[in-house]
């Protein structure tokens, strides 16, 4: 599998100044795709970082895009409208979205994207696009297949703890030596109990990518808002016994100096306790 981190920022996003650079860090709000196989490709959340995204994969000709979404918040799906592929004849679009508990009747998604799309908000409403569009939803828990000719990945769900309901998603797929496992849980105030369905999924992945926005003394006042530490990924980690974390969905109001010590901090707890443990990075490839 070959993950790509296309966004990391979390609620907005941060263009680079001089006086706030976030140019190591990233500035675009959450995307992520996954590859593996001869020409499988999944892409996760449509923040501002899935345009750089469907700019490239049209540049490899790509004509199908299945596209799955952790939920609804304006930050993992405002770059949607700017998803060059949806403008092309030709391209086939599937989007998936979550069966969030509490939920009036209706794909989320689907609702949300032709919202933000609608006037007065953005000129090009949903019949401007092209590609051949189609929705459903995920239930909690449901196991997904997908199939690149001789190859398939496996992805699974969980609910995370955010306002309003998020999906965390663990993908099973060839990678380096063998099967590899990656879990995706972004915008999750993380659970340090061990019978929870998202330790449960995350118990043994290679890699846990988790929302680690807030410093200590932000979360003390934010407590609920749905985002995590540094500190409670690492624990989060060590609980699931993930082998690699990755801390992602980077408050704004971080520059990349301030990241910077977060990180070393992250990484020093981490190898006393025997797991690398880093930030991730706009525009990292990891081949798993």
């Amino acid at each position: 599998m070959k993950l790509t981190f296309w966004g990391t920022r979390g609620s907005l996003p941060t263009p680079s100044v001089p006086q706030a650079p976030t140019h190591e860090y990233g500035g675009d709000t959450t995307c992520i795709s996954i590859e593996w196989g001869r020409d499988g490709l999944l892409v996760v959340d449509a923040g501002t970082g899935i345009r750089r995204g469907g700019l490239h994969w049209l540049r490899e000709g790509r004509k199908n895009f299945t596209l799955l979404f952790t939920h609804a918040h304006w930050d993992h799906l405002q770059g949607f409208p700017f998803f060059a592929p949806a403008y092309v004849e030709g391209v086939s679009l599937e989007i998936l979205s979550p069966r969030l508990p509490g939920r009036p009747p209706g794909n989320i998604i689907e609702k949300a994207l032709y919202a933000q799309q609608e006037e007065p908000y953005f000129p090009a409403g949903f019949p401007e696009l092209k590609a051949r569009i189609s929705f459903r939803e995920v239930q909690p828990g449901e196991e997904m297949r997908f199939a690149s000719h001789q190859d398939e990945i496996r992805v699974h769900s969980a609910l995370t703890r955010h306002p309003g309901g998020c999906f965390a998603y663990r993908f099973d797929g060839p990678g380096q030596g063998g099967e590899r496992s990656l879990v995706f849980a972004t915008d999750n105030e993380p659970p340090i109990d061990p019978a929870s369905p998202l330790l449960k999924m995350t118990r043994g992945a290679d890699l846990l990518i988790s929302d680690g926005q807030y410093t200590e003394a932000e979360h003390e006042k934010r407590r609920g808002w749905g985002h995590g530490t540094p500190a409670l990924c690492l624990q989060e980690a060590l609980t699931a016994g993930a082998k690699r974390l990755l801390v992602t969905h980077f408050d704004p109001g971080h520059a990349d100096p301030q990241l910077q010590r977060m990180e070393e901090t992250l990484t020093a707890a981490g190898k006393a306790k025997g797991i690398p443990a880093t930030f991730a990075r706009q525009n990292l490839v990891l081949d798993l």
